[in-house]
């Protein structure tokens, strides 16, 4: 009696080992998806703020072409 519940204490052992190494893989995989996922938001805020500037000096460019009269066109 005494060996099996040996083996079922360390089974046991080994079962809690494993579960451990397999939570931290997972932690490992989860903070390396987290740091990707973070870059590409701040890589994506750059774009939006690049987008806003352009759309600025578009709009700026049509105003000035609105503003323009038809003589300042023919010369």
């Amino acid at each position: 009696m005494r060996c099996s519940i040996r083996r079922c204490s360390s089974s046991s052992t080994a079962r809690s080992s494993s579960t451990a190494a397999t939570a931290e893989g997972r932690l490992t995989a989860l903070t390396v998806r987290l740091e990707a996922a973070e870059t590409d938001r701040d890589l994506a805020q750059r774009r939006v703020a690049q987008l806003g500037d352009q759309v600025s000096d578009l709009a700026l460019a049509l105003a000035r072409l609105g503003a323009a009269t038809p003589d300042d066109a023919t010369r």
